[in-house]
């Protein structure tokens, strides 16, 4: 096994070590998975058990978490994956997989929050906020601080790097170093009025020319938004600046604000990202209810960057999101109209009209059915074109404490020579307190051939932490939450005589 990185070795060392309490917590768990398959005809030996391919995922893992003390935290794991492409050892191994250490303390409404991190996610996101200008990244190292109530602010702290680094014999050791610092804050009582900044910078892990100085990316962002009469309104805005040789644009494209495509005046910076957002206007209508609607308009210029996030440069945009709740009846009208170009980089234009309607029967039945258009304008070379691509989606379902019932159609570009029908329906009903049969049947309508995907899976549940499954049919033929937009079931996905056995367990 690999030797066990700094961090790691500290913290099952802190595990071993630590010295009992009276509110100590120490636990051990885990977990394990084994997948086996026969197929029929996919392979030179057809009807042979594989559990070590592309789509059979053999782990397991064990996990260490220690709470000496209050405020005081330890956690390592070591996983074993036998997967082909994944690990390159004949047999599972035991490899270090992540480990931290956390310390916190709370003084009243004053806090601090620590983490000494190997190969975690622990970058500081705030999902409430239009710009992503920080994305939870993968695998990191580092050291990340929080604090809480001191002169009323909140603050995020990081620095760190990437786990996957790794020096080679070409060029000297070098990391995608990450520097992280978020502060907010909250005015008046109620406070309706919040401000925060944020400050990234990500080190690029290739020296650029003969002085191997670091490509770098750093981005400034400021973030508000006030609440007025149970109104939201928010506006953000970001600036980058660097060194990052991917972006190589002029510095002035002419990018001037405009109003239903009239010009204001205004020029906006290149390297700027802005985006506004009102959630949520309500307009009364006399007798049938009211009107809700959130208007989101952006802005993000050509030479914008952000190595530590998003979003994409070249486009400025709107999306006028509206529904409309009928009074005493369970049904929702939903309406968004979106629109976004790029001028700089490409010529293009994107419009999308969306239109649904969501009904809830008596009896637990509900039913879904929209009708979307989009529309799409590319020019190159002096040429435009224009495609239009309309889709129409219908669903209901039925739950009940013995099975549950889902069906699905959609037409795919409505219209034209290379539209598609999908439907899928699904059922599944509980024989037992144990055992439970779920059944898939996908079919895609094409215009040249009938594909179909048909699915069943027999499942037992002998305990709360053991689960067996007995398959046949291709599980990813029409797969997750909407069977008619899973990808193999759009595309070519045809039926394939596949016999897969699934062993989960958890401790």
């Amino acid at each position: 096994m690999r030797a066990l990185p700094r961090l790691g070795a500290l913290a099952l060392a802190l595990l071993l070590a630590a010295p009992p309490a009276a509110r100590a917590l120490t636990r051990v768990e885990g977990q394990y998975q084994l997948m086996m398959d026969l197929r029929k005809n996919q392979r030179v030996f057809p009807w042979d058990w594989v559990s070590n391919s592309g789509e059979n995922w053999t782990p397991a893992e064990i996990r260490l978490f220690s709470q000496p003390r209050p405020g005081t935290e330890a956690f390592v794991k070591f996983e074993a994956d036998w997967n082909e492409g994944s690990n390159s050892t004949p047999r599972p191994q035991f490899q270090y997989r992540e480990a931290h250490m956390r310390f916190r303390r709370e003084m009243g409404l004053r806090g601090v929050d620590s983490y000494v991190f190997s190969r975690q996610d622990r970058f500081p996101t705030w999902d409430q906020y239009l710009i992503p200008f920080v994305y939870g990244n993968g695998s990191a190292q580092g050291a990340r601080l929080d604090t809480w109530g001191f002169w009323g602010l909140n603050t995020w702290w990081l620095v760190g790097d990437y786990s996957d680094q790794y020096n080679n014999s070409s060029n000297p050791l070098r990391t995608d170093d990450v520097y992280i610092g978020r502060v907010r804050r909250d005015f008046f009582k109620d406070k309706r009025l919040r401000v925060g900044f944020t400050w990234n910078r990500r080190e690029n892990n290739q020296p650029v020319g003969s002085d191997h100085q670091r490509d770098h990316v750093e981005v400034f962002g400021l973030a508000s938004r006030y609440q007025w009469r149970g109104t939201d309104f928010l506006f953000e805005v970001g600036q980058s600046r660097g060194s990052d040789p991917s972006v190589r644009y002029p510095d002035q494209l002419g990018r001037e604000l405009t109003v239903f495509k009239q010009p204001v005046g205004i020029t906006l910076p290149d390297r700027a990202v802005t985006q506004a957002e009102i959630r949520t206007i309500r307009v009364p209508l006399p007798v049938v209810g009211s009107l809700n609607c959130i208007p989101t308009w952006w802005s993000r210029g050509p030479r914008w960057q952000n190595g530590q996030g998003g979003p994409g440069r070249d486009e400025t945009g709107f999306n006028l999101h509206t529904y409309y709740l009928l009074p005493e009846r369970a049904i929702t009208f939903t309406n968004k109209l979106l629109h976004y170009a790029s001028r700089a980089t490409a010529r293009q234009e994107d419009s999308e009209n969306y239109n649904e309607l969501y009904v809830e029967f008596v009896n637990g039945f509900t039913g879904k059915t929209y009708y979307r258009q989009r529309t799409s304008y590319r020019e190159v070379a002096g040429v435009r074109t224009r495609e239009a691509h309309n889709d129409w989606f219908g669903e209901m379902q039925v739950e009940s404490r013995l099975a549950w019932l889902r069906v699905q159609g959609k037409v795919k570009d409505v219209g034209r020579p290379e539209r598609k029908q999908l439907y899928a329906v699904e059922n599944s009903v509980n024989l037992s307190a144990t055992f439970k049969v779920y059944n898939r049947f996908a079919f895609g309508n094409d215009a040249s051939i009938l594909r179909k995907g048909i699915f069943s899976q027999l499942q037992y549940r002998p305990t709360g932490n053991v689960e067996m499954y007995l398959q046949y049919g291709p599980d990813y033929i029409g797969g997750g939450t909407v069977p008619v937009d899973e990808g193999n079931l759009q595309g070519s996905g045809d039926q394939a005589d596949i016999v897969k056995f699934i062993l989960k367990g958890s401790f």
